[in-house]
């Protein structure tokens, strides 16, 4: 394929392309803050900001199940815009929470980041699914990561820069929050200006997509309610639910045990491992030596050693330097000895993050290539992954022990 032909604004690769780099805008630095752990504030602050957590979580999958029928109804592009705005309303939300005390707005910022993240994902699930041909789907699912794995490491590598002399347990700047606002608000217009409707994407070969046309709400929610009755997809929902629930435990340990630039290192590990990762795992799914079972297998058989080891070091951490809630942070240094060895549990989680969804989204988008039915496998997706993080930052939010 020549260059100038994938870079046709309607051809299917670069619209995925398009779609990676708002995540990378949006979900990115909203994952670099996480990453932090405590929402990049105080880890006195870290009640509140996991209550908001496990908030945006719980409507996230209502949302995330319905949003196939958003998208459905009204389009990728419009989908996606609604879907970008929310992540700036949050981080501003963290801020306030940050410099003046008051949860509200960061509880209310979680519910809106619910609603609009609901809809961002349905639409990149969507993208990744329906445009590609059988034969590029783990590809195009590894752009996506690898432009979102991106998006994270740039917003954990200006944290880091920002705090790389901040030995304290405090929280990030203000100038930190006010970059990544702008950066998030900027996805809008990208979207806006860039995302096709479907109708207009054209493959290499002059091929279009499977016919589509807008539905009426009623007959998509009629269609969300069948993914219940599928026993592949039911199958599914634990695998898509454990996906990122390190997510909540990971950084909080990071945030108890560490001071803030540690926690900005741990977190620029944790992304920056993550490019590499979702690259090498794309060339397993789609390696052509190999028949789709026989790359199936072997996909599986790697995330499972990955996600057992991060687990297992993770567990073996808290036992050996007995990490408690309520015991008072050692407010470790990345020059202290216990870093050494936490370097290990956040390099093997965060691999474990990138290619254990992967493995998911590919399996899934083997179901069919049928462009509605998958706009709604991308929302039921994103909408049991969220399901499990709302359990996680729950578990977070009431005060249950790290062990």
């Amino acid at each position: 394929m020549g260059l100038k032909a994938k870079l046709r604004l309607s051809n299917p690769w670069t619209q995925n392309f398009i779609s990676g780099i708002i995540l990378s805008l949006t979900v990115g630095i909203y994952l670099a803050i996480l990453g932090l752990g405590a929402g990049g504030a105080q880890p006195s602050s870290a009640h509140v900001t996991t209550t908001a957590y496990a908030t945006l979580y719980a409507v996230f999958t209502v949302t995330g199940f319905f949003g196939g029928s958003v998208m459905n109804t009204v389009g990728p592009r419009w989908t996606m815009a609604l879907g970008a705005s929310g992540y700036s309303v949050f981080v501003g939300g963290l801020w306030y929470f940050d410099i003046s005390g008051h949860p509200w707005f960061a509880l209310l910022g979680g519910v809106i980041l619910g609603i609009s993240a609901g809809l961002l994902w349905t639409v990149a699930g969507y993208i990744q699914f329906a445009y590609a041909e059988e034969k590029y789907k783990g590809s195009y699912i590894a752009w996506q990561l690898f432009l979102l794995s991106v998006g994270c490491a740039v917003g954990a590598l200006v944290v880091f820069c920002i705090t790389k002399d901040v030995t304290t347990l405090s929280g990030v700047p203000t100038s930190v929050y006010i970059t990544f606002i702008v950066i998030m608000a900027s996805a809008v217009l990208v979207s806006l200006v860039c995302i096709l409707p479907s109708a207009k994407i054209v493959r290499e070969d002059g091929t279009r997509l499977a016919h589509f046309t807008a539905s009426d709400f009623r007959t998509e929610i009629q269609g969300c309610l069948v993914l219940l009755k599928d026993i592949r997809v039911m199958l599914l929902i634990v695998p898509m639910a454990a996906t990122e629930m390190s997510s909540a435990l990971i950084p909080t340990l990071t945030a108890h045990a560490f001071n803030l630039r540690t926690r900005s290192l741990s977190a620029l590990i944790n992304w920056t491992i993550q490019i590499p990762s979702t690259l090498l795992f794309g060339l397993v799914l789609d390696n052509k030596k190999y028949a789709r079972r026989v790359r199936g297998a072997m996909g599986l058989s790697i995330s499972c050693v990955i996600v057992l080891v991060g687990w297992g070091l993770a567990l073996g951490f808290q036992i050996k330097y007995d990490i408690k809630r309520d015991i008072t942070s050692p407010g470790w240094d990345w020059t202290s000895k216990p870093y050494i060895e936490y370097i290990f549990v956040v390099l093997f989680t965060g691999i474990a993050y990138a290619i254990d969804q992967m493995m998911v989204m590919w399996v899934m988008s083997a179901l069919s290539n049928e462009p509605k039915l998958l706009a709604r496998y991308g929302g039921f997706f994103k909408g049991m992954l969220s399901a499990g993080l709302a359990i996680a930052f729950g578990q977070e939010a009431g005060g249950v022990s790290y062990l």
